[in-house]
């Protein structure tokens, strides 16, 4: 597909010797070469030029060409305004390996189909007399936690001060805003090779949307389309704009209070409060499209490493919409019966209530391990750490508790506080490699260089010698990776979970305007075996998913995997996905409606109205229990069975009809 863009990309190219070029090829080429002369020429790249006010003047020389001349006269135009690129007898130093200079890509300067000969000259007199140097525009941020790893001091970290919503950019400002951005993907973002198409075809295939959006709302979706490219999970949560939200529109920043999560096949309930609807229901549909019709609609707009991330985003923005919006939702309960509720968009998706811990938090049992920073079942001398409660003062204490257990299990499945790093030196046998990056260098843009991380200390006294189990999923992202390159480093690990984000490394992040935004994962993260980690995430050992029966009981499959690979027996039975415990019936009901259980004790069944009431209750003898139901009012009702322990073994909902 790749080998095919690239043919097509020669064929317009080509096409400019029997035709004049259009405008897409003319903004294409011109975003090149400024973006090139920005970061080449020895006078633009140091600040003696205003080189973004260049750009606003010959735009309109661009746009006016007509024919190949016309075009290269523009292009002159702006190259005379670098001034005389400074000439150099010290020797090339472009000696480093392909992997290391992949963003380095100048052979089109010397392209004759749409390059006249004196504007050849120019672009290969700065290539050729480039040395690296400290350039003015990018630099190595000394402060990352302002600014992410990268930083643009000449004012690319706010491209444009203007408020696009009440101050719309006119044509010149919105093409200066994207080939600052194209330009910075194009020289420093390290995984431009993974895109699923050239980045060079990105430009060209979204250049016109984004020159012609009439309005911010536009801009943003033409702009999303061009950062879905990165397929970077990082990029998807640093891209945004404070007045359109995706994909719900403008002012679309609220939802139903209802959390889904993709296990194989369906989306299911975590969290509700909308009424009718409990946590394992199945989604069906949403506002009239099925959740495969929603994946498609969005796919095209979500910058997304892997499948696992991209339905991450997808359980969330599917149910997107303006404040008090009605929503439809179509879903299957515990007992794969068909519903339709009509929930509202009350909720604000940046308030707590729909933040991204508590998406997590939605993957925890009903105990204390949610909230819990280490923990010891002592009956089986395995430990347990909750790595998104963990903090680096708990470390040594946790680290004495647990290390003479047989193992420990640590719970990636939530976003880390830097422990990791500790936690490593603290439990190698010895000092271990266990990462390495390819930095992306400020001072040659379009190359980068080796950077290799390790952990522990030679001879270490007190290492851990039991085993190592890492739970994670898709939340598992950037330093909650890395955290499971680094604990996997340890001998003896098992990785227990699914499929993680695929998104590993510091970010940079920067503004278009007042108020678009994005960003980019900037290292490039590896096994010191040299496997990447981005778009592939942390392989598991043994892929466990919840169950719609799991979620339902409120279980936590996930850690009972791990308790079971380590040896230490859980209190509740392996959950099976085939027939419930209990048969309801009839559902709908209307006078009577009966529970009836396969075997085993008698049991009781509470049902509770839609209120949390408990209104009735009833034994089961001899299987079976029937409970009159003529005075309920027509609605939904839930019920739960409970043992002689007052354990519930088993929970769902029914209908009552008049």
């Amino acid at each position: 597909m790749k080998k095919l863009q690239f043919i097509l990309l020669l064929a317009f190219s080509s096409s400019l010797l029997a035709q004049n070029p259009t405008y897409q090829q003319k903004l294409y080429y011109t975003c090149k070469v400024w973006g090139f002369v920005k970061y080449y020429h020895s006078r633009v790249s140091v600040c003696q030029v205003n080189w973004d006010s260049v750009l606003i003047h010959c735009l309109p020389l661009v746009k006016s060409a007509v024919t190949k001349n016309d075009f290269n006269d523009a292009l002159d135009t702006m190259l005379n305004a670098a001034g005389p690129m400074a000439l150099t007898t010290s020797p090339p130093c472009d000696t480093m390996p392909p992997m290391l200079k992949r963003n380095l890509r100048t052979a089109w300067i010397n392209d004759p189909t749409i390059f006249r000969n004196d504007v050849i000259t120019i672009l290969d007199t700065i290539n050729n007399n480039f040395r690296p140097h400290t350039e003015c525009s990018v630099e190595i941020n000394p402060n990352e936690a302002d600014g992410g790893f990268l930083y643009f001091p000449s004012g690319d970290t706010l491209m444009l001060n203007v408020n696009a919503y009440t101050n719309y950019p006119d044509e010149w400002h919105r093409l200066l805003e994207v080939f600052i951005h194209w330009n910075i993907i194009n020289y420093f973002n390290p995984y431009n090779y993974l895109h699923n198409e050239p980045w060079d075809s990105t430009l060209y295939n979204t250049i016109m949307p984004l020159d012609q959006a009439a309005n911010d709302e536009q801009f943003y979706y033409a702009f999303r389309r061009m950062t879905a490219q990165n397929v970077d999970a990082h990029t998807e949560g640093g891209t945004g704009d404070g007045y359109c939200n995706f994909p719900g529109g403008v002012n679309a920043w609220y939802s139903p209070y209802l959390m889904l999560k993709y296990i194989p096949n369906q989306y299911v309930v975590i969290k509700s409060q909308v009424t009718g609807i409990s946590v394992g229901d199945a989604i069906v549909s949403i506002n009239g499209l099925t959740t495969k019709q929603w994946e498609d609609s969005l796919r095209n707009y979500v910058s997304a490493g892997d499948t696992a991330v991209f339905r991450r985003f997808v359980s969330s923005y599917m149910l997107y919409g303006n404040s008090g919006a009605p929503c439809t939702i179509d879903y299957l309960d515990s007992l794969n019966n068909s519903h339709t509720v009509v929930a509202h968009c009350n909720q604000d998706c940046y308030a707590n209530y729909l933040s991204i811990w508590d998406y997590v938090n939605g993957y925890f049992p009903n105990d204390t391990l949610k909230s819990a920073t280490y923990k010891l079942w002592s009956d089986c001398n395995v430990g347990y750490v909750n790595m998104g409660e963990l903090q680096s003062t708990d470390v040594n204490n946790m680290y004495s508790a647990l290390q003479n257990t047989s193992a420990i299990i640590f719970d990636l499945r939530d976003y880390p506080n830097g422990t990791a790093w500790p936690i490593s030196d603290l439990m190698y046998p010895n000092f271990m490699n266990n990462a390495k990056f390819m930095i992306p260098d400020p001072t040659y843009p379009g190359t980068g260089y080796w950077y290799y991380q390790g952990n522990g200390i030679n001879g270490n006294p007190t290492p851990y010698l039991g085993k190592v189990i890492l739970l994670f999923n898709e939340v598992t992202q950037s330093q909650g990776e890395f955290s499971c390159m680094m604990l996997g480093a340890m001998p003896n690990v098992t990785k227990i979970g699914s499929q993680t984000a695929g998104t590993d490394g510091d970010v940079t992040y920067y503004r278009l305007n007042l108020y678009t935004q994005t960003m980019f994962t900037t290292l490039n993260t590896y096994y010191p075996n040299g496997d990447s980690t981005e778009r592939v995430g942390i392989i598991p050992d043994s892929i466990i998913y919840p169950t719609r029966k799991g979620l339902y009981h409120k279980r936590d499959e996930v850690l009972e995997k791990a308790l079971e690979v380590v040896g230490c027996p859980t209190s509740v039975p392996i959950i099976k996905e085939s027939n419930p415990i209990v048969k309801v019936y009839p559902n709908p009901a209307s006078s009577q409606i009966t529970f009836e259980i396969s075997s085993g004790e008698n049991k009781w069944v509470r049902i509770i109205d839609e209120t949390g009431r408990q209104i009735q209750t009833g034994a089961i003898y001899n299987n079976a229990a029937q409970l009159n139901t003529i005075a309920y009012p027509a609605g939904i009702y839930f019920y739960e069975v409970v043992d002689k322990s007052n354990r519930v073994v088993d929970r769902g909902k029914f209908s009552v009809v008049r």
